[in-house]
C-alpha cells in the first residue's frame, strides 16, 4: 500500500518550478517531529480489502482556503512521506497526518507574512479540549478513497489571538 495522488495533484504539483518544488519539501519535511510527536495513525486496510492497493489522496481542503496549493499541496505530500518513514512504514498512509500537515503547513506560511500564528492545541478534531478561550478554530480535512472505500480524517488547530488571553488555559 501506498499514496497516490489524483491526475489533478499531480498535474498541480508537476507544475511548480524545481526550486519552489524544493523549498515545498523542506517545508514539509521539516513538520517529521511535530508529526511524531502528535503519532496519528497509519490507516490500515479493512477486512476484505485488498492489502497491496494503493491509497489515492481525493480531496485536503483547510477552513477559508479550500483545497491546498501547488506549494501547499506538495509540503503536506513531503511532511507525510517523512512521517510514514520515520514510523518504519515508507509505504504507509495516514490520513490524519495530511489533515495535520495541511495545519502545520498553513500555520508555516502564515510565519512567512508576519508574527507567527501561536497553535495552542492541535490534533484530531474528536478530541478537541472543551473550554477553549478565546482561541479560534482552524480545521482540516482528508479524504482518501483505499479499495473503493473512502476514509476520511479532521484534524483541528486551536490558535491563540494574539491579544487574547491563553487558549490553553483560559488566563
Amino acid at each position: 500500500m501506498g499514496l497516490r495522488l489524483t491526475d489533478a495533484h499531480s498535474e498541480l504539483i508537476g507544475a511548480l518550478e524545481p526550486g519552489l518544488r524544493q523549498a515545498a519539501d523542506a517545508l514539509g519535511i521539516a513538520l517529521r517531529p511535530q508529526l511524531t510527536t502528535l503519532a496519528p495513525a497509519l490507516t490500515r486496510p479493512r477486512d476484505g480489502d485488498d492489502p497491496a492497493a494503493d491509497a489515492v489522496l481525493t480531496a485536503l481542503d483547510l477552513d477559508h482556503e479550500g483545497a491546498p496549493d501547488a506549494l501547499s499541496l506538495a509540503a503536506c505530500i513531503a511532511a507525510h512521506r517523512a512521517y510514514v518513514s520515520s514510523r518504519g512504514r515508507a509505504e504507509g498512509v495516514s490520513a490524519g497526518a495530511l489533515a495535520l500537515a495541511r495545519l502545520l503547513i498553513w500555520a508555516q506560511r502564515a510565519a512567512m507574512l508576519g508574527p507567527a500564528p501561536r497553535i495552542a492545541w492541535i490534533g484530531p478534531a474528536p478530541r478537541r479540549p472543551e473550554g477553549t478561550g478565546d482561541a479560534l478554530a482552524l480545521a482540516a480535512r482528508c479524504t482518501i478513497t483505499m479499495g473503493g472505500a473512502t476514509r476520511r480524517a479532521e484534524a483541528v488547530a486551536l490558535i491563540a489571538r494574539p491579544d487574547g488571553p491563553d487558549a490553553a488555559t483560559g488566563d
